[in-house]
């Protein structure tokens, strides 16, 4: 790889790392108003004091048209008190209305989402950090490659939720692809598990463990940096 492609290649992590940042940085804004809401509503808390978040919800939607495609707030187990688990979720794509997405959370329900055991959940709950999370496939909403950024929610009554935005794969492949030089060789993002989250060749699927086919040299490894724990790499034959 010359200087060229090197150069373009720390241009794109840079503007991936960018982009994800600004997400979580509404995010957190979003947080602090989400807290503020809650704290002033009745007690005890109920579903229909969430729709005061709405607003704060869809307007993380609208600022990242194009890369982010659902946003959410995901209650802490036993936070309402009229029901056990609830996902405050929106979704919105292509310029429509932001539309309420439903989710089976009830346990004896075929399709069941146990989210607390997922990671996007589970990790800023545990850690009280900011967490990217993915590539997965959204089986209990969209059935993508889903990236999720997310951050935890902590409420003076010892509560924590989780606020969370959906990436589809395709807005990080957009990212990447408007990013590098017409020329440079194949390139692959993996995340901290060398999982692929997104690629400029159809050899390398999102969601897939890289594998090193021989005949190809890898080299010209990138760090993102900053809380994306995510590499490019490039592929030469």
């Amino acid at each position: 790889m010359n200087d060229g492609d090197l150069a373009s290649l720390r241009r794109c992590a840079e503007r991936i790392r960018a982009q994800v940042d600004r997400v979580l940085d509404d995010l957190g804004s979003a947080q602090t108003e989400v807290v503020g809401m809650l704290a002033s509503a009745r007690r005890p808390l109920r579903r229909a004091e969430l729709t005061r978040t709405q607003p704060t919800l869809w307007k993380v939607l609208d600022e990242h048209r194009g890369f982010v495609q659902g946003v959410g707030l995901a209650l802490d187990d036993g936070h309402l008190s009229d029901a056990p688990r609830w996902m405050e979720w929106w979704r919105s794509e292509n310029d429509e209305p932001a539309r309420f997405v439903r989710h089976h959370l009830d346990p004896g329900h075929s399709h069941f989402y146990d989210y607390p055991t997922d990671e996007w959940f589970a990790l800023p709950r545990r850690t009280g950090r900011s967490a990217v999370t993915g590539p997965f496939v959204d089986f209990a909403g969209t059935n993508e490659h889903t990236i999720t950024l997310a951050v935890p929610v902590v409420h003076d009554d010892g509560f924590v939720d989780v606020l969370g935005a959906d990436v589809a794969v395709e807005g990080v492949e957009r990212l990447l692809l408007g990013s590098l030089r017409s020329r440079t060789p194949e390139i692959v993002l993996l995340n901290e598990h060398d999982r692929v989250v997104a690629s400029t060749s159809a050899q390398w699927w999102s969601g897939t463990l890289l594998r090193r086919e021989p005949g190809t040299n890898w080299s010209a490894e990138v760090e993102l940096g900053g809380d994306l724990r995510w590499r490019l790499v490039t592929a030469q034959r």
